[in-house]
């Protein structure tokens, strides 16, 4: 059963714009749900590269912001996957209580006054590496290249080659920039979702931000998944944002 006051927006991460969500989207809707998509500044296809450095964190927030504000009234659940995490949190941050439910698959979460940078990787030697290369890449974070993804053993070849035929460079500031939050993000009505391509569920939060596994009232779940869940598995994806969306509404009725 799905509640038609519940905007669902699905956010993609980066280097993608919306067609990587379209499959989940598509069995989302059939479900009865209202979904959205929402490509991120500096992602959609076409652009010069010059056009995409210079877009910033706070334009993705602020987009994200608009369409909300833009496209109805009423609540949203928002989804988001990997990068987009950053502005979904930081954007739920400044709507409040309109933001019913958040759903985070396998994200990167914001930590007020530090950027996704800082946090990323596991050594300052391989921060600093990301830094230059961004620097190199003339203000770009490069996507990953096809043979990157060999190590994604849920994927197919052909869903390997989907998205590098489909990645663009992703603008780097958004990586570098420093997040601004009024409130942890640990206050925020959130359900993260932790991946792992073998082992349970508590394999999978063994790599799942210090910030998730310290949420108290946050909804823990995982998938059995590479990091890229809604083409591997777009049915047991799209299942489980049902769940917490249904999860989020029964509470309040």
């Amino acid at each position: 059963m799905s509640d038609e006051a519940v905007r669902t927006i699905l956010i993609p991460g980066a280097w993608m714009g919306t067609w990587v969500w379209e499959p989940v989207a598509q069995i989302l809707s059939d479900l009865g749900h209202s979904v959205e998509t929402l490509t991120l500044p500096g992602l959609e296809p076409g652009l010069s590269d010059s056009r995409r450095a210079v877009v910033r964190l706070e334009q993705h927030v602020q987009a994200l912001i608009d369409h909300i504000g833009g496209s109805g009234a009423g609540s949203v659940a928002l989804v988001s996957h990997s990068y987009s995490a950053m502005p979904a949190a930081i954007a739920a941050d400044r709507l409040g209580e309109r933001v019913r439910r958040i759903v985070h698959i396998g994200g990167f979460l914001p930590v007020d006054g530090r950027s996704l940078l800082d946090d990323w990787g596991d050594s300052a030697a391989a921060r600093e590496q990301e830094r230059e290369d961004i620097a190199a890449a003339g203000g770009l974070w490069l996507p990953p290249e096809r043979w990157m993804l060999d190590h994604e053993s849920d994927l197919t070849d052909r869903d390997r080659d989907f998205l590098a035929n489909l990645f663009t460079p992703h603008p780097g500031h958004t990586i570098t920039d420093h997040a601004r939050l009024a409130s942890p993000v640990s206050a925020q009505p959130t359900t993260y979702v932790a991946l792992a391509q073998t082992g349970d569920q508590t394999e999978a939060w063994k790599h799942a931000p210090r910030v998730a596994r310290d949420a108290p009232r946050w909804r823990k779940r995982h998938l059995r998944s590479g990091h890229w869940p809604m083409i591997s598995l777009p049915d047991s994806t799209a299942a489980l944002i049902a769940e917490e969306i249904a999860f989020a509404t029964d509470r309040e009725s």
